[in-house]
Protein backbone atom coordinates (compact mmCIF):
# COMPACT_ATOMS: atom_id res chain seq x y z
CA UNK A 1 0.00 0.00 0.00
CA UNK A 2 1.38 3.41 -1.00
CA UNK A 3 0.48 6.68 0.70
CA UNK A 4 2.65 9.31 -1.05
CA UNK A 5 6.16 8.75 0.43
CA UNK A 6 5.28 6.06 2.98
CA UNK A 7 4.98 2.31 2.45
CA UNK A 8 2.92 0.07 4.74
CA UNK A 9 3.60 -3.65 4.54
CA UNK A 10 2.69 -6.77 6.48
CA UNK A 11 4.07 -10.27 6.75
CA UNK A 12 2.54 -13.69 7.24
CA UNK A 13 2.12 -14.96 10.84
CA UNK A 14 2.67 -11.45 12.26
CA UNK A 15 -0.06 -9.44 13.98
CA UNK A 16 1.23 -5.91 13.19
CA UNK A 17 2.06 -3.65 10.22
CA UNK A 18 5.42 -2.22 9.08
CA UNK A 19 5.66 1.51 8.31
CA UNK A 20 8.56 2.31 5.95
CA UNK A 21 9.87 5.59 4.56
CA UNK A 22 12.61 6.46 2.06
CA UNK A 23 15.58 8.14 3.79
CA UNK A 24 16.80 9.69 0.56
CA UNK A 25 13.81 12.04 0.57
CA UNK A 26 14.94 13.74 3.78
CA UNK A 27 18.75 13.57 3.71
CA UNK A 28 21.67 12.91 1.40
CA UNK A 29 22.47 9.22 1.06
CA UNK A 30 25.65 8.03 -0.63
CA UNK A 31 24.95 4.94 -2.69
CA UNK A 32 27.89 2.60 -3.14
CA UNK A 33 27.88 -0.60 -5.17
CA UNK A 34 27.99 -3.82 -3.20
CA UNK A 35 30.83 -6.28 -3.78
CA UNK A 36 30.11 -9.50 -5.63
CA UNK A 37 30.80 -11.66 -2.54
CA UNK A 38 28.46 -9.65 -0.31
CA UNK A 39 26.30 -11.75 2.03
CA UNK A 40 23.36 -9.94 3.68
CA UNK A 41 23.12 -10.22 7.45
CA UNK A 42 20.02 -11.43 9.26
CA UNK A 43 18.40 -8.73 11.40
CA UNK A 44 15.61 -9.32 13.92
CA UNK A 45 12.36 -7.50 13.22
CA UNK A 46 11.39 -4.67 15.57
CA UNK A 47 9.00 -5.52 18.38
CA UNK A 48 7.09 -3.76 21.15
CA UNK A 49 8.69 -5.57 24.09
CA UNK A 50 12.23 -5.64 25.39
CA UNK A 51 14.22 -8.63 24.19
CA UNK A 52 17.56 -10.04 25.19
CA UNK A 53 20.17 -11.22 22.77
CA UNK A 54 19.97 -14.99 23.02
CA UNK A 55 21.67 -17.33 20.60
CA UNK A 56 19.27 -19.94 19.26
CA UNK A 57 20.46 -23.34 18.25
CA UNK A 58 19.61 -24.90 14.91
CA UNK A 59 17.32 -27.48 16.59
CA UNK A 60 15.27 -24.71 18.22
CA UNK A 61 14.93 -22.89 14.91
CA UNK A 62 13.78 -26.05 13.12
CA UNK A 63 11.21 -26.78 15.82
CA UNK A 64 9.82 -23.26 15.63
CA UNK A 65 9.37 -23.56 11.86
CA UNK A 66 7.18 -26.63 12.23
CA UNK A 67 3.45 -26.22 12.68
CA UNK A 68 2.25 -26.74 16.25
CA UNK A 69 -0.47 -29.40 16.36
CA UNK A 70 -3.42 -28.59 18.58
CA UNK A 71 -4.99 -31.49 20.45
CA UNK A 72 -8.64 -30.75 21.02
CA UNK A 73 -10.01 -31.97 24.37
CA UNK A 74 -12.80 -34.52 24.41
CA UNK A 75 -15.18 -31.98 25.93
CA UNK A 76 -14.71 -28.20 25.96
CA UNK A 77 -17.18 -27.57 28.76
CA UNK A 78 -19.38 -29.74 30.94
CA UNK A 79 -22.40 -27.57 30.04
CA UNK A 80 -21.95 -28.16 26.30
CA UNK A 81 -23.47 -31.06 24.42
CA UNK A 82 -20.60 -33.03 22.85
CA UNK A 83 -20.95 -35.40 19.91
CA UNK A 84 -18.89 -38.55 19.42
CA UNK A 85 -17.75 -37.65 15.84
CA UNK A 86 -18.31 -41.26 14.76
CA UNK A 87 -19.50 -41.83 11.17
CA UNK A 88 -23.25 -41.65 10.72
CA UNK A 89 -23.27 -45.20 9.37
CA UNK A 90 -22.44 -46.44 12.89
CA UNK A 91 -25.59 -45.11 14.58
CA UNK A 92 -28.00 -43.35 12.20
CA UNK A 93 -29.64 -46.49 10.73
CA UNK A 94 -29.91 -48.58 13.90
CA UNK A 95 -33.71 -48.39 13.89
CA UNK A 96 -33.92 -49.35 10.22
CA UNK A 97 -31.72 -52.45 10.27
CA UNK A 98 -34.67 -54.76 9.64
CA UNK A 99 -35.64 -52.77 6.55
CA UNK A 100 -32.05 -52.77 5.28
CA UNK A 101 -31.70 -56.52 5.80
CA UNK A 102 -35.00 -57.09 4.00
CA UNK A 103 -33.80 -55.08 1.00
CA UNK A 104 -30.45 -56.89 0.95
CA UNK A 105 -32.09 -60.30 1.19
CA UNK A 106 -31.41 -62.43 -1.93
CA UNK A 107 -34.37 -62.71 -4.28
CA UNK A 108 -33.88 -66.42 -4.91
CA UNK A 109 -33.41 -68.90 -2.06
CA UNK A 110 -30.25 -71.02 -2.07
CA UNK A 111 -30.58 -74.05 -4.31
CA UNK A 112 -30.30 -77.53 -2.79
CA UNK A 113 -27.84 -79.83 -4.60
CA UNK A 114 -29.47 -82.62 -6.58
CA UNK A 115 -27.60 -85.50 -4.98
CA UNK A 116 -26.87 -84.55 -1.39
CA UNK A 117 -24.73 -87.06 0.57
CA UNK A 118 -26.34 -88.71 3.58
CA UNK A 119 -25.16 -91.13 6.25
CA UNK A 120 -27.18 -93.92 7.85
CA UNK A 121 -26.21 -94.70 11.48
CA UNK A 122 -25.00 -98.29 11.99
CA UNK A 123 -24.11 -100.44 14.99
CA UNK A 124 -20.42 -101.46 15.13
CA UNK A 125 -19.83 -105.21 14.72
CA UNK A 126 -18.94 -107.95 12.25
CA UNK A 127 -22.34 -107.77 10.63
CA UNK A 128 -23.43 -104.20 9.84
CA UNK A 129 -26.82 -103.36 11.27
CA UNK A 130 -28.80 -100.16 11.10
CA UNK A 131 -29.22 -98.32 14.40
CA UNK A 132 -32.83 -97.50 15.18
CA UNK A 133 -33.46 -93.93 16.38
CA UNK A 134 -33.96 -93.55 20.10
CA UNK A 135 -37.47 -92.68 21.12
CA UNK A 136 -38.09 -90.57 24.18
CA UNK A 137 -41.57 -91.16 25.56
CA UNK A 138 -41.21 -88.74 28.48
CA UNK A 139 -44.07 -86.21 27.99
CA UNK A 140 -42.70 -83.84 30.67
CA UNK A 141 -39.45 -83.13 28.83
CA UNK A 142 -39.72 -79.99 26.72
CA UNK A 143 -38.42 -79.93 23.17
CA UNK A 144 -37.80 -76.17 23.27
CA UNK A 145 -34.15 -75.29 23.82
CA UNK A 146 -33.52 -72.36 26.14
CA UNK A 147 -30.81 -70.37 24.44
CA UNK A 148 -30.25 -68.32 27.56
CA UNK A 149 -28.70 -71.31 29.32
CA UNK A 150 -26.39 -72.23 26.45
CA UNK A 151 -25.33 -68.72 25.45
CA UNK A 152 -22.06 -67.29 26.77
CA UNK A 153 -21.85 -63.75 28.07
CA UNK A 154 -20.08 -61.32 25.78
CA UNK A 155 -17.43 -58.82 26.86
CA UNK A 156 -20.05 -56.08 26.70
CA UNK A 157 -22.28 -57.89 29.21
CA UNK A 158 -19.31 -58.47 31.51
CA UNK A 159 -18.40 -54.77 31.40
CA UNK A 160 -21.98 -53.84 32.23
CA UNK A 161 -21.91 -56.16 35.24
CA UNK A 162 -18.71 -54.46 36.39
CA UNK A 163 -20.41 -51.10 35.94
CA UNK A 164 -23.05 -52.04 38.49
CA UNK A 165 -20.28 -52.40 41.07
CA UNK A 166 -17.94 -49.48 40.30
CA UNK A 167 -20.42 -47.22 38.41
CA UNK A 168 -17.95 -46.83 35.50
CA UNK A 169 -19.19 -47.44 31.97
CA UNK A 170 -16.40 -46.10 29.76
CA UNK A 171 -15.11 -49.58 28.91
CA UNK A 172 -18.57 -50.83 27.93
CA UNK A 173 -19.21 -47.73 25.82
CA UNK A 174 -15.89 -48.08 24.02
CA UNK A 175 -16.80 -51.65 23.08
CA UNK A 176 -20.03 -50.44 21.47
CA UNK A 177 -18.20 -47.70 19.57
CA UNK A 178 -15.99 -50.27 17.88
CA UNK A 179 -18.94 -52.33 16.60
CA UNK A 180 -20.99 -51.90 13.46
CA UNK A 181 -24.79 -51.57 13.34
CA UNK A 182 -25.38 -55.35 13.19
CA UNK A 183 -22.96 -55.98 16.07
CA UNK A 184 -24.65 -53.30 18.19
CA UNK A 185 -28.06 -54.86 17.57
CA UNK A 186 -26.73 -58.30 18.52
CA UNK A 187 -25.22 -57.00 21.77
CA UNK A 188 -28.39 -55.15 22.79
CA UNK A 189 -30.58 -58.12 21.90
CA UNK A 190 -28.41 -60.43 24.04
CA UNK A 191 -29.11 -58.33 27.15
CA UNK A 192 -32.50 -59.98 27.71
CA UNK A 193 -32.69 -63.09 29.93
CA UNK A 194 -33.97 -65.14 26.99
CA UNK A 195 -30.70 -64.58 25.09
CA UNK A 196 -28.24 -65.07 27.95
CA UNK A 197 -28.53 -61.73 29.73
CA UNK A 198 -30.38 -60.69 32.87
CA UNK A 199 -32.52 -57.94 34.29
CA UNK A 200 -29.49 -56.57 36.17
CA UNK A 201 -27.53 -56.25 32.92
CA UNK A 202 -30.41 -54.39 31.28
CA UNK A 203 -30.59 -52.10 34.30
CA UNK A 204 -26.85 -51.45 34.00
CA UNK A 205 -27.28 -50.52 30.33
CA UNK A 206 -29.95 -47.96 31.21
CA UNK A 207 -27.65 -46.52 33.88
CA UNK A 208 -24.91 -46.22 31.24
CA UNK A 209 -27.27 -44.19 29.03
CA UNK A 210 -28.14 -42.02 32.04
CA UNK A 211 -24.44 -41.35 32.68
CA UNK A 212 -23.98 -40.30 29.06
CA UNK A 213 -26.90 -37.86 29.34
CA UNK A 214 -25.60 -36.44 32.64
CA UNK A 215 -22.12 -35.77 31.26
CA UNK A 216 -23.57 -34.57 27.89
CA UNK A 217 -20.96 -36.62 26.01
CA UNK A 218 -21.64 -38.83 22.96
CA UNK A 219 -25.10 -37.28 22.84
CA UNK A 220 -26.20 -38.76 19.51
CA UNK A 221 -25.00 -42.23 20.48
CA UNK A 222 -27.03 -42.16 23.69
CA UNK A 223 -30.18 -41.30 21.73
CA UNK A 224 -29.57 -43.98 19.09
CA UNK A 225 -28.67 -46.75 21.56
CA UNK A 226 -31.66 -45.96 23.76
CA UNK A 227 -34.05 -45.96 20.80
CA UNK A 228 -32.80 -49.37 19.64
CA UNK A 229 -32.99 -50.77 23.18
CA UNK A 230 -36.63 -49.69 23.48
CA UNK A 231 -37.45 -51.19 20.10
CA UNK A 232 -36.00 -54.59 21.06
CA UNK A 233 -37.24 -54.88 24.66
CA UNK A 234 -40.33 -52.70 24.82
CA UNK A 235 -42.66 -55.61 25.66
CA UNK A 236 -40.50 -56.79 28.55
CA UNK A 237 -39.77 -53.45 30.26
CA UNK A 238 -43.18 -52.86 31.93
CA UNK A 239 -43.04 -56.25 33.69
CA UNK A 240 -39.83 -55.45 35.61
CA UNK A 241 -40.06 -52.81 38.41
CA UNK A 242 -36.30 -52.11 38.36
CA UNK A 243 -36.36 -51.32 34.65
CA UNK A 244 -39.48 -49.17 35.00
CA UNK A 245 -37.72 -47.09 37.67
CA UNK A 246 -34.65 -46.58 35.49
CA UNK A 247 -36.81 -45.69 32.48
CA UNK A 248 -38.63 -43.05 34.53
CA UNK A 249 -35.32 -41.39 35.41
CA UNK A 250 -34.16 -41.53 31.79
CA UNK A 251 -37.40 -40.00 30.56
CA UNK A 252 -36.94 -36.94 32.78
CA UNK A 253 -33.27 -36.61 31.76
CA UNK A 254 -34.04 -36.79 28.04
CA UNK A 255 -36.86 -34.26 28.37
CA UNK A 256 -34.67 -31.85 30.36
CA UNK A 257 -31.83 -32.02 27.84
CA UNK A 258 -34.10 -31.48 24.86
CA UNK A 259 -35.87 -28.53 26.50
CA UNK A 260 -32.48 -26.91 27.10
CA UNK A 261 -31.36 -27.56 23.52
CA UNK A 262 -34.65 -26.31 22.09
CA UNK A 263 -34.31 -23.01 23.97
CA UNK A 264 -30.78 -22.56 22.60
CA UNK A 265 -31.95 -23.37 19.06
CA UNK A 266 -34.79 -20.87 19.32
CA UNK A 267 -32.43 -18.20 20.61
CA UNK A 268 -29.97 -18.78 17.75
CA UNK A 269 -32.73 -18.75 15.13
CA UNK A 270 -34.11 -15.51 16.60
CA UNK A 271 -30.71 -13.80 16.44
CA UNK A 272 -30.11 -14.97 12.87
CA UNK A 273 -33.52 -13.75 11.71
CA UNK A 274 -32.89 -10.37 13.31
CA UNK A 275 -29.48 -10.01 11.62
CA UNK A 276 -30.99 -10.95 8.24
CA UNK A 277 -33.90 -8.54 8.49
CA UNK A 278 -32.42 -5.61 10.47
CA UNK A 279 -31.24 -2.51 8.59
CA UNK A 280 -27.79 -2.00 10.08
Amino acid sequence: MFFQNIIISFQVHLMFLFLRSNISLYSVVSLRPLPTDYVPSVVMLPGTCQTQDVELSEETIEQSDEMIEYDSPEQLNEQLVTLSLLPESRWKNLLNLDVIKKKNKPKEPPKVPKSAPFFIPTVPGLVPRYAAPEQNNDPQQSKVVNLGILAQKSDFCLKLEEGLVNNKYEAALNLLKELGPSGIETELRSLSPECGGSVEVMQSFLKMIGTMLDTKRDFELAQAYLALFLKLHLKMLPSEPKLVEEMTKLSSQVEENWVHLQSLFNQSICVLNYIKSALL
